[in-house]
């Protein structure tokens, strides 16, 4: 509880609050990462303090960071979706003779769908970790050649694949979030001051990304 002003107290849901901090914080690495995979840019350090060949490498290091990022997000959400896909199913299925014959893990539902998502960003990873232990270049994301100039780093169309691919999964991954009231798209009236002001911060950091 809290002193409010004119000596009221309000009561705020500290779960909530905690949970917001969680998911915040998941989402700003999120779009850090996926900076850097645009820009190269590091936190705290201007690109242009980078010099190429160091900007390209930054930039294939952080699918890894944007793989990692997702899959947290996946983590949080699972226990929420599942019980919410799971309701949903109870009231589709009412009967026990009817559950059984329609099996919840053979729904097509969010829950389904998150799994789904997680064992993409499964295959993402498998495809980082084998370009960089096979010996084969039509996997890589990071091509070194020489020149007069000496060595250059260049980006190959698997990691601006990989990129498109993994900022269409944020955007699925995100949707069923919000779609299960995990993240909010506005700020409700009624919250506790601080919540208001991180789920402010939470808005304008994940728009600006």
């Amino acid at each position: 509880m809290q002193q409010g002003q004119g000596g009221n107290i309000k009561v705020f849901n500290p779960n909530k609050e905690i949970s917001t901090e969680i998911t915040l914080e998941i989402l700003i690495r999120h779009r850090d990462a996926l900076k850097q995979a645009r820009t190269g840019e590091l936190v705290g350090m201007s690109v242009e303090s980078i010099n190429d060949n160091d900007r390209k490498i930054n930039q294939v290091r952080a699918l890894s960071l944007i793989i990692a990022s997702q899959r947290e997000m996946i983590n949080i959400s699972r226990p929420i979706i599942v019980f919410s896909s799971t309701q949903k199913w109870k009231k589709k299925f009412k009967g026990e003779e009817e559950q059984k014959e329609n099996p919840f893990e053979n729904e097509k539902n969010d829950y389904s769908d998150l799994i789904s998502w997680k064992d993409f960003l499964r295959s993402c990873e498998m495809a980082v970790l084998n370009a960089e232990k096979t010996k084969k270049l039509d996997d890589d994301f990071l091509l070194k050649k020489q020149t007069n100039d000496g060595d250059v780093n260049e980006l190959t169309d698997n990691f601006y694949e990989m990129l498109e691919d993994l900022e269409n999964s944020y955007e699925q991954i995100y949707l069923l979030m919000l779609t299960n009231k995990i993240v909010s798209a506005g700020i409700e009236e009624d919250e506790e001051l601080t919540y208001k002001e991180q789920e402010q911060l939470f808005i304008s950091r994940v728009q600006d990304a």
